[in-house]
Parts: structure tokens; C-alpha cells; sequence
């Protein structure tokens, strides 16, 4: 995740958080970014519909938006105040990571400490979302055919535990992310090299043996041609492969450290891993992880990157997990922080929204100008959403539960009627976003902007409701309830659920809908159990291809979501494989434009925003910069002072 984020729609992109990255894996509390995109709402709920306490929460940074003028806010002359801890980053966020293995985590509060601690072969040039260049290879050639790729790959670079850094770790890293094969991790994007999608099918399913997975190795997907070359092999010519490859899931590990904390079981998480992440070459390692509390330090061995340029200042870097935005904004301006997620809903406390619904243009009000600085808007990728579980399972028996009003599709798609996405993106949003009109965000390649957004009607909502009644179950002599969970933390998803609540509430046709806020572990754990009745949500991008929303978002058989909520169409699977491996763009775009409109008439998604991104500092930090695909923030460049 990214694919899950945790922040996407919060709106401030103090740099975030699913799925999610797509699961992308779920997208989580975005990390210091805050996005208005899926997850949205902090602890304290206010609406009676709404359960008491909340924990999870997941966000995604939003993306795109409309195009606007990048500005730093301050135009007024300001006093220079001394930063305090100057060697300290204090970040303060929602939720805390699902885990910080890249070969399992999906979602980006996670993303944000695996992209600080680990290295990928390929990662991202700067603050551009599509230009990949070499990272931990120091070049790379593709075959003609474009099935294979050699990577030659840099010398004397150490990991954490002292161990050399060659063409075995590649290897060792990579099959590990693939025999773990979780099912609701990112292992899928590893799906072209050579015989993988088969292997990790079997071995989800409980029947791969040892003697497959030897087959597989001899097979040479991953060929170590000498210590310091490798080539992957694919089973197809697949044109992202290199923005994969800079993707959480590639991380390199230490295999010496790995094989020391329990090493590989086929199907199987590693505990240790899971919880300790201590075993890259990154610039940062993390020292401790305490309930909503990560602290990192520096890596003072770091190499320094492909041009031998970073050089981290920060010795520590503090996340913290603080539910309530008030508290977060109080502690950003008293300085106690120094990055602060800042959601829509609490942004007019900084900056002047005047010039910004006339202008378009950030600018921060001149009585907190010379404490915080908000740049922005940044256009993102990130999606917020509403999925419909069509096959809803008790969290303890893991059996279906008896009512499933979701597989009518009615019922969906008089929810998704009932959503007043104008008064969204106005009164909660405040136009820090737009409309999807499906799966594929505005800006990517895939994009059409001739399909047609969903429309709000709650006279057809009540209407197909009370047809679906009688067939269902229920009436208003004879209601039922169901519950939508929303991220702890996450105010424009709260605001959303409790929108698309009242709206359904109020139509009086049997169903009562009740809005649960749960911290961001919680729902990730309750997601998996597949005992979300319908969801808020938010996917950011793994890697910048419309393949990253069409398999998340589509295919029943490898899609994050699709699999959590029952959903799998074959010919809709078949045609986005198709679109996978056809190089003619005409051609592709006629077939995500099959697969989003087949999409979209089955009503399995209410898409709710593709936010834009703000980013909200002391005026003290320095180094800061935006990249969409990231996860979250980098903090090898900035420094305080």
C-alpha cells in the first residue's frame, strides 16, 4: 500500500497512509501526509448512529484532483523560531502499522517504515510518481522479447546486521515474499515471473509440497548469475515490471538476519519480521515499536543512495498514533510535533478558505503563518471508496452470516443512490477532490472521462429498496441492522459513512444503519475475517499502471478486494489479464474501459472521492517533498533547523 490507506481522504498530506496500495494492501493512516481520500475519522464520533469507541483506521491518500497551483503558503514577513530537539522528528498520525515485513505488509503506516528501513532494486527519481531508475542495481537490461531482466547491482553496500548486500539476498528476497504468498499481502504483483501465480495459488490453497516449490526453483524464475548479477524471469512480457520492483514488496533483505529470526515456512508469516524491521540498508532502522509509538533511528553506515547524495541529518524519527485531530493540531502548533495529519474537516484552522474555493490557492492565515507551513494541493492517485461485502462472514465461525443483503444488487445500487456525493465533496471535502467515475483515477493512463459518474437519487433508492424488501427479509414492520465500519481517525470517511447512514435511515423502507469506528489494526484484522459488512475505505497506488486498480479493485481470483467481499465475474478476470500484456495502448484502453463500465453496472463499489494531497510542517522542517507514490514520508532528507 500501497494499496490500503489509512489517510487518503483525511485531506492534509502530512504524509500518510490502505489498499489495501492498492490491498494494494489497505490503505492505512497515511504516516504525516494527509489525503482526502478513503479513511476519515478520529475517535471521538459524534453522531447517535455511531458505536462508541473506534480504533482502526484506514486511509488512503487521495489522489489526483483537480489541477491547481502549487503554493507555500506564507506570503507575510515571519519570525524565525528555533526548532526544539533539532536532531528529532516528532510525527503524529492515525493508527499504526499492520506489520513491517515488506513481504507482507499491505497498507501504508507500514509502507512508510519499510520504505525508510528497506531498499528495492528500482525505486522512484525524486518526487516523480513514473520515472524508475536504479537503486540498490546499479543498471539493468531487458531482453527483447521483455522477459527477462538482468540486473547488474552495487558493491559494498552492508545491511543493518553487517551482512553483504549481493545477488543471493536478491533472490532469497524475493522467494520469500512468494512461499509466504499471503493472500491478503502484495505478494500478487510477483504473479509474471516465471510459474509464481501458480505456486502461490497452490500454496494459499494448502497443497503445495516441498517438492513444488524445488520444482519451481529449478525452473530458474530467479537466476543468481554471479554475486553481484541476477535475472528475473517472466512467464509473459509485462511493461510495469520495473515500477513492481519498486514497490514495499521487493524490499532486500538480510537473508543472515531472516534465517536468524526463524527464516522462511512455506505459507506462513514470520512473527519476528513481522514486527521488527532492523534487516535492510536503508537509511533508517526501527528501533522500537510500543503501542502507537515507532521510534527510528539513523543508519550511520548509510551508503547514501544511487548518487551518493542522502545523507540523513535526523537521528530519530518518532511516529506517533494520536486518534484525536484537535489534540494533534494543538501539539503541532505548540511545536511537540512536527508533522501533524491534519484532515479536511479541522484544515480551515490553518490556512484561509476564502482564497482556496475562490483561487484554488493554500495559503496559511497569518496569525499560525510563522509557526506550520501547508503546501499543497498535490494531485494524487489515491481512491476513497464504499465496497459491498456480497458474502458477509461471522468474525468467530467464519461461516456466511444469514442475511446478505448485498448480493442483490438492488440493494447496492440503491446505496450507492442514496449517497449525496455533491454535498460530500462540498460541505466535508471542501472541493479537496473530485468525483471518481470508477476504478481508475483521473490523470493515469486508463482514465476515461466520458464513462459516467454515479448519480444521487434517493427516490430510485427507496424504490429499489422496497422491491428488494420482501425478497430479503425486511420491512419496516420487520427491520434489520447493518453495521458500516469506518478507520478510527479518519474524519472525511466518518463523515462519509454517517452521510450515506442518515440518507438510508431516513427512507424508512427496514434497514437501520449503524456506523462503527475501529482502530486501524482492528478493522485490517476484521477486513481479513471478511465480517465487514460494507466498508470506508482508500486505495493508493503500488506502482503507477491501471493493472494496480483493475486487479485490486476487479479480479475475484487475485484482488484484495474481490476476495474479501465475494466478488469474482470470470469474463471481468479474463479481461483484465487481458489488458495486463497488450501493448497496443488503443487497444487497452477499449478493454479497461469493458472492464470499469462492467464494473460499475454491478454496483460492487460506491467510488467517494480521488483526493488531493496536503502537506502540513513546522515552519522549521526542511527537505520535505512529494512523491504520490510513496507510502509516506521519506525522512532521510529532511532536517529541522
Amino acid at each position: 500500500m500501497r494499496g490500503i490507506s489509512r489517510t487518503i481522504l483525511a485531506v492534509a498530506v502530512i504524509v500518510l497512509v490502505v489498499i489495501v496500495g492498492a490491498v494494494a494492501v489497505l490503505m492505512q493512516p497515511p504516516t504525516t501526509t494527509t489525503t482526502t481520500t478513503t479513511t476519515t475519522t478520529t475517535a471521538t464520533t459524534t453522531t447517535a448512529t455511531t458505536s462508541t469507541t473506534t480504533t482502526a483506521t484506514t486511509t488512503v491518500i487521495t489522489t489526483t484532483a483537480t489541477t491547481t497551483t502549487v503554493t507555500t503558503s506564507p506570503t507575510t514577513t515571519t519570525t524565525t523560531i528555533k526548532p526544539p530537539n533539532p536532531d528529532t522528528l516528532v510525527q503524529e498520525t492515525i493508527g499504526e502499522p499492520d506489520y513491517v515485513d515488506p513481504a507482507v505488509d499491505y497498507e501504508t503506516a507500514g509502507g512508510e517504515v519499510i520504505m525508510n528501513v528497506y531498499e528495492t532494486l528500482m525505486w522512484y527519481d525524486g518526487e516523480s510518481a513514473t520515472k524508475v531508475i536504479p537503486w540498490l542495481a546499479e543498471s539493468y537490461q531487458m531482453s527483447a522479447d521483455g522477459k527477462s531482466y538482468t540486473f547488474t547491482l552495487r558493491k559494498g553496500i552492508k545491511f543493518h546486521d553487517g551482512t553483504p548486500f549481493n545477488a543471493k539476498a536478491v533472490n532469497y528476497s524475493i522467494v520469500r515474499a512468494i512461499l509466504i504468498a499471503d493472500p491478503n499481502g502484495p505478494a500478487w504483483m510477483l504473479g509474471p515471473l516465471k510459474g509464481a501465480e501458480e505456486l502461490m495459488y497452490s500454496i494459499q490453497d494448502g497443497v503445495a509440497t516441498q517438492a513444488d516449490v524445488s520444482a519451481w526453483l529449478a525452473s530458474k524464475p530467479i537466476e543468481v548469475l554471479d554475486e553481484y548479477t541476477v535475472k528475473m524471469n517472466l512467464d509473459y512480457p509485462y511493461s510495469p515490471w520495473l515500477s513492481v520492483l519498486a514497490y514495499t514488496v521487493t524490499s532486500i533483505v538480510s537473508p543472515t538476519y531472516v534465517e536468524a529470526h526463524g527464516g522462511i515456512k512455506i505459507g506462513e508469516h514470520n512473527e519476528w519480521m513481522d514486527r521488527h524491521a532492523e534487516a535492510g540498508t536503508g537509511p533508517y532502522i526501527l528501533k522500537s515499536w510500543e503501542p502507537n509509538v515507532l521510534t527510528l533511528v539513523r543508519n550511520d553506515a548509510y551508503w547514501g543512495g544511487p548518487k551518493g547524495n542522502i545523507k540523513p541529518l535526523l537521528k530519530t524519527v518518532i511516529i506517533k498514533g494520536v486518534a484525536d485531530a484537535n489534540t494533534r493540531l494543538l501539539d503541532l502548533l505548540k511545536g511537540d510535533a512536527d508533522f501533524a495529519y491534519v484532515p479536511v474537516t479541522h484544515i480551515d484552522q490553518l490556512i484561509d478558505m476564502t482564497v482556496w474555493f475562490n483561487q484554488k490557492k493554500i495559503v496559511v492565515k497569518p496569525e499560525v503563518a510563522d509557526k506550520v507551513r501547508v503546501t499543497g494541493p498535490y494531485e494524487t492517485f489515491n481512491l476513497d471508496f464504499i465496497a459491498f461485502n456480497l458474502n458477509i462472514k461471522d468474525e468467530i465461525t467464519k461461516q456466511p452470516v444469514a442475511f446478505q443483503p448485498f448480493r442483490d444488487i438492488r440493494v447496492r445500487k440503491a446505496f450507492v443512490y442514496a449517497f449525496d456525493i455533491d454535498q460530500y465533496l462540498r460541505d466535508v471535502l471542501k472541493y479537496f477532490a473530485i468525483q471518481p467515475n470508477g476504478p481508475v483515477p483521473k490523470g493515469m493512463f486508463g482514465y476515461n472521462p466520458s464513462i459516467p459518474v454515479y448519480e444521487y437519487n434517493l427516490t430510485k433508492a427507496k424504490e429499489l429498496l422496497l422491491q428488494a424488501g420482501p425478497d430479503l427479509g425486511f420491512s419496516p414492520q420487520n427491520p434489520k441492522t447493518l453495521t458500516l465500519y469506518y478507520n478510527t481517525g479518519n474524519l472525511a470517511r466518518e463523515k462519509a459513512a454517517l452521510l450515506i447512514a442518515s440518507a438510508i435511515n431516513s427512507l424508512n423502507v427496514g434497514l437501520v444503519i449503524q456506523v462503527v469506528p475501529l482502530d486501524w489494526p482492528a478493522f485490517l484484522a476484521k477486513h481479513r475475517a471478511r465480517a465487514l459488512p460494507f466498508f470506508v475505505l482508500g486505495w493508493a497506488p503500488d506502482y503507477v499502471d491501471p493493472d494496480d486498480y483493475l486487479i485490486p479493485f476487479g479480479h475475484g481470483q487475485k484482488g484484495t478486494f474481490p476476495i474479501v467481499i465475494g466478488y469474482n465475474n470470470p469474463q471481468l478476470n479474463t479481461l483484465i489479464e487481458q489488458q495486463a500484456v497488450e501493448a497496443d495502448p488503443v487497444k487497452r484502453q477499449a478493454i479497461i474501459d469493458q472492464i470499469v463500465n462492467t464494473l460499475n453496472s454491478e454496483y460492487i463499489y460506491l467510488w467517494t472521492a480521488q483526493g488531493t494531497a496536503r502537506h502540513v510542517e513546522r515552519t522549521w522542517v526542511k527537505g520535505w517533498y512529494y512523491n504520490p507514490a510513496y507510502p509516506g514520508n521519506y525522512f532521510a532528507t529532511i532536517s529541522k533547523g
